[in-house]
């Protein structure tokens, strides 16, 4: 894996066929994540499914709570109860007051939003199906989206790895020195699931990081999103 460098025509990186599949599958899982893990409103709420020709914006598949309606009166919009998905939609407020409002206008849209970062990402690893090493371009118009959605991906990983500091963080790379790194696809079957998902977290670091360094460097230049 290369991470990203800013080029004429957008973000370039690059990256094995195996990467790109398992980024691909990963986005894919936290974008189902998140539509199975978003509870149903409670009675007179959009539920799972409802809408009409006016809702708003939804991604493709998406089968979730109806996004876009914060002013339809509907129920309460509870907390999701997988700690990695209610890390993607943390509470907005240390008072359960406030948050349980902002949740029940805000957490249906901000889901549904999500999974279309998602999506994107995970199309964009796929296409072409190279058969090696090979540039992922990201244009510039998509740039915060897939950057958005590399985030989303490590929020979960980093609650599965149970890490809450930046010192844990950077004691993965250590981590990996003292078991051996293989390969971000090498720990998926055998003993070492945990390998596996340090390797892959490690790496969409890297890709986030560049990634948004690209766009800070275009952003300064007076390149920015068209």
């Amino acid at each position: 894996m290369r991470p990203f460098r800013a080029e004429a025509h957008g973000y370039v990186a690059e990256l094995e066929p195996s990467e790109r599949i398992v980024l691909a599958q990963l986005a894919g899982d936290v974008a189902q994540m998140l539509q199975e893990g978003v509870p149903g409103r409670g009675p007179g709420g959009a539920g799972p499914g409802a809408g009409g020709p006016d809702d708003a914006w939804s991604p493709p598949g998406w089968t979730g709570p109806v996004p876009g309606r914060p002013g339809d009166g509907g129920g309460a919009a509870t907390p999701p109860p997988d700690p990695a998905v209610r890390r993607l939609l943390p509470d907005a407020s240390d008072d359960a007051e406030v948050a349980a409002e902002f949740r029940r206008f805000t957490q249906d849209d901000l889901a549904a939003r999500k999974v279309g970062r998602l999506v994107l990402l995970a199309r964009s690893l796929v296409d072409h199906e190279p058969a090696g090493a090979a540039p992922y371009v990201v244009g510039r118009d998509e740039a915060e989206d897939v950057a958005g959605a590399l985030t989303d991906v490590r929020l979960v990983l980093a609650e599965r790895l149970g890490l809450r500091t930046d010192e844990q963080v950077e004691g993965l790379y250590d981590e990996l020195d003292r078991e051996g790194d293989d390969g971000p696809d090498d720990g998926e079957v055998g003993g070492a699931p945990r390998r596996f998902l340090v390797s892959v977290f490690l790496l969409t670091g890297l890709l986030q990081e560049s990634l948004v360094d690209g766009m800070l460097a275009d952003l300064r230049a007076g390149r920015g999103r068209p």
